[in-house]
């Protein structure tokens, strides 16, 4: 059986990838973000990967689909430590991401934010998902939960389709 193919969105210096690599095997595909520092990192780690950029200019159907598709994206809208605007701010693009899963329906996504998120414009993340058929199952996870000596809680969202069998034991196992 071929290795399943990881595309990560809002790849920052790739952490959240790489958990889901260490957890779920496979293949990093692509990497996007168009933040420089992380850009240099995210080269330095994965050289060859392609870095699509700003995934708010781009155009999906010239990006090959994967099977597992990854997304970290900015909490400042969510965050309780910023205007707390939620789905009114500019840097909210939770909607570019549902186009993704809408133009190539990877069996799996990985979604991670701040809990903020969960009062600012997570149910349009939880309704966008399930109007494309996914299951999706997400908790709160605080690092202190995970043996770190700090809170820094993130939710963190798996959804499948084909129902909770396409999410894997080991990801939902997490959950």
């Amino acid at each position: 059986m071929p290795s399943q193919r990881i595309g990560s969105l809002c790849s920052g210096y790739g952490g959240l990838d790489r958990a889901v690599r260490d957890v779920a095997g496979g293949e990093l595909a692509f990497v996007a973000d168009n933040d420089p520092g992380a850009s240099a990192i995210l080269d330095f780690r994965h050289p060859g990967v392609p870095n699509h950029g700003d995934i708010t200019k781009l155009d999906w159907a010239a990006v090959e689909p994967v099977d597992l598709l990854v997304a970290g994206f900015p909490c400042q809208p969510f965050s309780d430590a910023g205007p707390r605007k939620g789905t009114a701010d500019e840097r909210h693009i939770w909607p570019f991401i549902a186009t993704a899963l809408t133009v190539h329906r990877p069996r799996r996504v990985i979604i991670e934010n701040v809990p903020g998120h969960l009062g600012r414009g997570f149910d349009q993340v939880l309704r966008d998902v399930a109007q494309l058929g996914y299951s999706v199952h997400w908790t709160t996870v605080r690092a202190s939960d995970v043996g770190y000596c700090h809170q820094r809680a993130r939710i963190f969202a798996v959804a499948g389709l084909d129902g909770p069998q396409a999410l894997g034991g080991h990801l939902t196992a997490v959950l």
